[in-house]
């Protein structure tokens, strides 16, 4: 274990990079910032019917939300309610890195999750540039919440920190496999970053973790997580990984 984890605070903190790519996201972000402006238009109402779905769905969320906070379904799945935080970073060969710290609330059928995305690399003068995005899923409805999976979508907005700060529209979809008392957790999750009338995507990504409980305290439990991610900013700049780090869960 204690090598493991010796393993694993190497990767997180080793200082590499790979270069051009800071570069040509922040190129590719002012053009399509650029076409926004250029093609805006405005888009008619919705249909009747598509309001009496969404009005059903809305009438149905407060007995759905009552199930997930019943006693019996918090001790088939604890985290039911609780505050999840994470430091992970990771590494990609040819001089690439970033960091990720992220906390997520959870409360029955709903979370909200915030993450900072950093993307460091090393510049022709010796110093560093980097950029980053603030990723907020607003609203995340876990749709499954059993003893050993758990599925969640969510909707938010992804805002770049940098040239005309772009805001997103960003989908995602997580599905987690664990054991019972969560000492073993494995979670995979998809992003999908748009804005409507333009036609390439601003980010995709997918990544996956094994999270291992290496202690638990009371109401607090602590991991290590070890994993890999897959990130394409505007259909040109590809950027994969490894990533390790730490989480902490309260419940």
């Amino acid at each position: 274990m204690i090598r493991l984890t010796t393993i694993l605070l190497i990767v997180i903190f080793l200082p590499c990079v790979a270069k051009g790519q800071v570069d040509e996201i922040k190129s590719a972000s002012a053009a399509s910032s650029f076409k926004t402006r250029s093609s805006e238009s405005t888009s008619g109402g919705s249909s009747s019917s598509g309001g009496s779905f969404f009005f059903d769905v809305l009438m149905f969320i407060p007995h759905w939300q009552k199930y997930k906070l019943h006693e019996e379904n918090r001790q088939r799945y604890p985290l039911t309610v609780s505050l999840e935080t994470m430091i992970q970073a990771g590494y990609k060969p040819k001089d690439d890195y970033f960091l990720w710290p992220r906390i997520r609330g959870n409360w029955g059928l709903f979370s909200t999750d915030f993450r900072m995305n950093y993307m460091f690399e090393k510049d022709d003068a010796g110093g560093y540039k980097q950029f980053h995005t603030n990723d907020w899923q607003i609203l995340q409805l876990n749709i499954t919440t059993s003893r050993f999976l758990t599925l969640r979508v969510g909707a938010g907005t992804m805002t770049e920190a940098f040239g005309n700060f772009n805001q997103y529209t960003e989908l995602t979809v997580g599905f987690g496999i664990h054991a019972p008392d969560q000492s073993n957790v494995f979670y995979a999750e998809y992003r999908d970053a748009y804005k409507s009338g333009v036609d390439v995507k601003a980010r995709i990504e997918f990544n996956a973790q094994y999270q291992h409980r290496i202690f638990n305290s009371g109401a607090l439990k602590g991991y290590l997580t070890a994993g890999v991610v897959y990130q394409k900013y505007y259909s040109t700049v590809d950027f994969w990984g490894v990533q390790a780090g730490l989480a902490f869960k309260v419940y």
